[in-house]
C-alpha cells in the first residue's frame, strides 16, 4: 500500500508511516518489531527452501549433461549468481513477510557485492575502472548499482529503488554484447521480463512481480555463453583463406526454439516445485 504524499514508498504494515531503518517508532523496526529479522517469514518453510534448491540442482545437472561444465564454469558463476538473486526476490514476492521490501534490499547488496568482488578479483584491476574491457565495465556499473540501491531499500523502502532493479538490470542484460542470435534473444526475452517486474512493483502487482522475476532468472540462467556456444552456433571469425579463419558453425537449436524451450522448462518447474509446495502445506517452519 502506498500514501498519498509518499507514492513511491512501502508502508509499514500498521498502516503508519513508512518503516525503514530512518523510522524512529519505538514499537517498529523495518516495518515490524524490533526483536522481528525481515528474513524470518513464517511460511519459509524447510521444504519451500528445497523446492527452491532444486532449480538450482536441475540447471546445473542440465549443464553438466550438454557440457557446459566444467568447460564453461567461469560463465556459470557469472550467470547462476545473479539468476540466484532473481529467484530470491521472485520467492519473497510470492511468500511476503513484514519486511519483504527490506530482505529484498540486503539479497539486492549481497548479490551485487559478491559479483562485483568476484569481478574485481578475478580480472586483477582492482578499482581501476579503465584497467577493465567495457564488458567488465558493464558488471561493474550494474552491480555498483545494486548496492546502493538496495541499501535506499533498505534505509526507505522506496518501491522504485526496487523497480531500479528491474530497470537497471533489464537494460543492463537488453544491450549487453551477445556472441549469437541465440544469445541476442534470450537476453531481450530476460530484459523484457525484467521490466514487467518494474511495473508490477509500481502497480503493487505481487504476482505479476514474482512471475515476471521467476522467468527472468530461468531466460538468464541459460543465456550464458555456454549454452550459446553449445546450441546457438557461431559466425565465422577471420577472413577466409587465412591460416587464422574459422568457419561459421550453425546453430544446433533454432533461437526462438530454444527460447521456447527454456520458457517450457521454467514452467514445467514452477508448476511442480510450486505443486509440491502447496502439498506440504505449513511444513516444518525454520526459525
Amino acid at each position: 500500500t502506498t500514501s498519498a504524499g509518499a507514492p513511491f514508498l512501502e508502508m509499514a504494515p500498521n498502516g503508519g508511516r513508512p518503516g525503514g531503518l530512518m523510522c524512529t517508532s519505538r514499537t517498529s523496526f523495518n516495518g515490524s518489531e524490533r526483536h522481528a529479522s525481515p528474513w524470518a517469514f513464517s511460511s519459509w518453510t524447510f521444504e519451500r527452501r528445497l523446492l527452491c534448491a532444486a532449480h538450482a540442482l536441475v540447471g546445473t545437472f542440465l549443464c553438466v549433461v550438454s557440457g557446459v561444465l566444467p568447460r564453461y564454469w567461469n560463465q556459470y558463476l557469472g550467470h547462476v549468481g545473479p539468476a540466484a538473486v532473481m529467484f530470491v526476490l521472485a520467492e519473497l514476492e510470492r511468500c511476503p513477510g513484514p519486511g519483504t521490501i527490506v530482505a529484498q534490499g540486503w539479497t539486492a547488496i549481497a548479490g551485487g557485492a559478491s559479483y562485483l568482488l568476484y569481478d574485481l578479483v578475478i580480472h586483477g584491476c582492482g578499482l581501476n575502472i579503465f584497467c577493465h574491457g567495457h564488458r567488465e565495465q558493464h558488471h561493474i556499473a550494474i552491480n555498483t548499482l545494486f548496492i546502493l540501491v538496495g541499501v535506499d531499500m533498505v534505509v526507505h523502502r522506496s518501491k522504485f529503488s526496487a523497480a531500479l532493479v528491474g530497470i537497471g538490470f533489464g537494460i543492463f542484460v537488453w544491450l549487453h554484447p551477445q556472441p549469437n542470435a541465440t544469445g541476442i534473444l534470450m537476453h531481450k526475452f530476460a530484459g523484457l521480463m525484467l521490466a514487467v517486474f518494474a511495473v508490477g512493483k509500481m502497480c503493487d502487482r505481487r504476482d505479476l512481480c514474482h512471475v515476471s522475476l521467476y522467468y527472468a532468472a530461468y531466460l538468464f540462467f541459460y543465456a550464458q555463453n555456454g549454452f550459446m556456444d553449445v546450441y546457438g552456433g557461431a559466425e565465422a571469425r577471420g577472413e577466409a583463406g587465412s591460416d587464422g579463419y574459422v568457419p561459421a558453425r550453425p546453430a544446433t537449436i533454432d533461437p526462438t526454439a530454444y527460447a521456447l524451450f527454456v520458457c517450457s522448462l521454467a514452467t514445467a518447474m514452477r508448476t511442480a516445485t510450486e505443486t509440491l509446495d502447496a502439498a506440504f502445506g505449513d511444513g516444518i517452519v525454520v526459525a
